[in-house]
């Protein structure tokens, strides 16, 4: 199956690789309120669409200037548990996409998960992220692997914090890997296999903010992200972004007001052989990390 990338053009040469679903499927399990939908519901991606279709023409970086503050009670509320469901590089030339629907939603084993203690409207959380590994991905593709030992990293929770400039929760995630050298370097968070090394002089930078407005009720996250030097190669000098180098992810829990819902992953693609019954998560490996 070829899986569509998106290359986030940076400036000094650097890349990273956001990559979609790569069109596993999975089963859900909703546990919804009386007279509750229940995550993913069917207006959710009337919502997404529209979002995508307003943004996808937009100056982006207006756009999240223009966003709402999220209130930490939000951003951690409901276990936490944010998915990726819409890309865009502000050069649209290197590449946007967006989910169609639930399968395509569930098959994404990317996750954000935002935890801690708020204090008020404002706090400073913890967020920790999961990503499968493009070996463990191709093994599964090529049914060489069942679903439930599909590697996923599991990092280390970083401090996520407001920001009173932007009034945006900003983070770092050192967790890129090095995929590519020639001609430039592409990133990706991930890890090539089990084994791999995190790259040791870049690291992702996020600020997320709420998308609101009178049509949206579902909750959707839009972070400007960008590749950024750190340790030896931040203290060589200045970093000067450069048009490309900014881009945006859509995230959403899934869920409107006062909905619980609980998601599983363990059935195989449609027209697979079914997989083996899936634990509770997936394989955790331990990868390599340069000191």
């Amino acid at each position: 199956m070829v899986m569509r990338q998106a290359l986030l053009k940076l400036s000094c040469a650097l890349f990273i690789c956001a990559l979609p679903a790569a069109g596993f499927s999975s089963r859900q399990d909703t546990q919804a309120r009386p007279g509750e939908e229940g995550a993913y519901g069917s207006r959710f991606f009337d919502q997404l669409r529209n979002i995508f279709g307003r943004f996808r023409d937009s100056d982006l970086q207006r756009v999240f200037k223009e966003a709402q503050p999220i209130q930490c009670s939000e951003l951690v509320g409901r276990k936490g548990e944010w998915r990726p469901v819409a890309f865009f590089n502000e050069d649209r030339r290197l590449g946007d996409w967006c989910r169609e629907n639930l399968e395509e939603v569930k098959s994404d084993l990317a996750l954000y998960t935002f935890k801690g203690a708020c204090n008020g409207d404002r706090g400073t959380v913890q967020v920790s992220t999961e990503f499968p590994t493009a070996a463990s991905i191709e093994a599964y593709m090529q049914q060489k692997t069942p679903w439930d030992q599909v590697d996923v990293t599991v990092n280390d929770p970083v401090k996520a914090e407001l920001d009173p400039k932007t009034m945006a929760y900003t983070f770092e995630l050192p967790y890129l890997f090095l995929t590519q050298r020639t001609p430039v370097n592409v990133y990706s968070f991930n890890a090539p296999d089990r084994d791999s090394a995190y790259a040791a002089d870049v690291a992702s930078r996020w600020e997320c903010k709420t998308v609101s407005s009178g049509d949206v009720t579902y909750r959707f996250l839009i972070c400007r992200t960008a590749t950024v030097p750190r340790g030896a190669a931040a203290r060589k000098g200045k970093w000067e972004p450069s048009f490309g180098s900014s881009a945006f992810f859509i995230l959403s829990d899934g869920t409107e007001a006062k909905t619980s819902v609980n998601l599983t992953f363990g059935d195989e693609a449609p027209g697979k052989k079914p997989a083996d019954p899936a634990p509770a998560s997936p394989t955790r490996p331990v990868l390599k990390r340069e000191q």
